[in-house]
């Protein structure tokens, strides 16, 4: 087994340990900053391990370039570090202006899943590569967050009126955790957070007919203003960007312990696809130009909740919807052929649950009851299972 396989690799530890592998004064790249995420030698970055060490201090290396501590008084890496059993979260602060005691909050969990060949999706595994390198799982996300936050806190025209918190988690791949131990030890009062953006799943194409596609969850949660904003945020893209009910995001991601204590919230994802958990999720599956304008959206909706002068006011919503309906045939519809990818017997299951939702969507939203709910997301639940038995390509578009 091969777990550091470039004969550079200690190198580059030390160099990470040490702080020292880009200039102290320039910014690296959203590119760059996956590219560290995502190497060999942060071995996958599982909570509490050697890897995830080397990725925080990585991380607070940025996080000091432009942004406050959640700690001043402490020294180091602490600064930025809130600690729970299993890990330890990074936090970092924009001040507002003359909403400062009002909070948005952006986040994205910077843990993987390791090197566990028995825990994972094996199946491209080799005896040269044994390492989950999580590049899209959620190293991108990670750094359009970054990337986004630091250009609002260096906006020439001043900073925001409400404060942003930037939260990168640990040990979501192990249930959430990091973002749990938050909203039950927060560190400003979660009635006063206005929003949280959360980001899992970034740059990522699901077949190649669903290049093009993205997704964004929950954003009824908000009511009015928040589906208001999310409307205008996916203006800012090129992307399809398909939009669900909060429980389509399966509470699988670091968004819903903010959901269930009250916080609303906006789910920007990929979904999961065949490189889910496995050996090939690595930086040459990133769709880069996706990724841009996935970035463009999430910038858009953080600055509109930055300034806005009607924050979102929470709202638990409805199970489904027949818009939840609409934009899964919409999907399905244009995913159909590329059915085959999921193998033989998936692809007849997925083919007839697809003629089933053609008959709700077709009977109209007066006919959409809780039964219609219950089919539907029990469909889209096992689409996604089905996609992670996608063959792990990148299917870039050829346009």
């Amino acid at each position: 087994m091969q777990i550091v396989n470039k004969q550079t690799g200690w190198l580059v530890a030390v160099c990470l340990l040490v702080a020292a592998c880009s200039s102290s004064t320039q910014d690296i790249s959203v590119r760059e900053i996956v590219e560290d995420l995502s190497t060999d030698e942060m071995l996958g970055r599982d909570n509490q391990s050697t890897g995830a060490a080397l990725a925080r201090t990585f991380l607070v290396r940025e996080l000091d370039r432009f942004a406050e501590p959640i700690a001043p008084e402490a020294t180091g890496e602490a600064r930025y570090e809130q600690e729970f059993d299993s890990g330890t979260n990074l936090l970092a602060i924009i001040p507002g202006t003359d909403l400062a005691d009002e909070y948005i909050i952006i986040g994205a969990h910077y843990d993987g899943v390791g090197n566990d060949c028995e825990k994972e999706n094996c199946q491209d595994a080799t005896d040269e590569d044994l390492i989950f390198n999580a590049a899209t799982d959620n190293a991108t996300a990670v750094a359009i967050a970054i990337d986004i936050v630091r250009e609002i806190a260096r906006d020439p025209a001043g900073g925001p009126r409400r404060t942003i918190i930037l939260a990168l988690w640990d040990a979501e791949e192990d249930g959430l955790r990091g973002s749990r131990h938050f909203v039950a030890n927060p560190i400003v009062p979660l009635d006063k957070v206005k929003a949280y953006v959360n980001l899992d799943i970034m740059g990522a194409n699901l077949t190649p007919k669903l290049a093009r596609t993205t997704i964004l969850v929950g954003a009824e949660t908000g009511g009015a203003p928040l589906e208001a904003a999310a409307a205008r945020a996916i203006e800012a893209s090129t992307l399809d960007t398909l939009r669900f009910s909060l429980i389509f995001g399966q509470g699988r991601s670091d968004h819903a312990p903010f959901a269930q204590g009250g916080v609303p919230i906006l789910f920007f994802t990929d979904a999961n696809s065949g490189c889910y958990h496995g050996v090939k999720d690595d930086i040459d599956i990133v769709d880069f130009p996706k990724l841009a304008q996935q970035r463009a959206a999430v910038d858009a909706i953080l600055r509109d909740l930055l300034a806005t002068d009607a924050p979102p006011i929470f709202s638990n919503g409805a199970l489904a919807t027949y818009r939840d309906a609409q934009e899964l045939l919409r999907v399905m519809d244009r995913a159909e052929p590329d059915f085959p990818l999921l193998g033989p017997l998936q692809a007849a299951e997925t083919s007839e649950f697809l003629g089933v939702l053609r008959g709700i969507v077709a009977a109209g939203p007066d006919t959409f009851d809780l039964s219609s709910a219950g089919v539907i997301l029990g469909g889209a639940a096992n689409l996604v299972n089905a996609l992670t038995d996608v063959p792990c390509e990148p299917y870039f578009p050829s346009e």
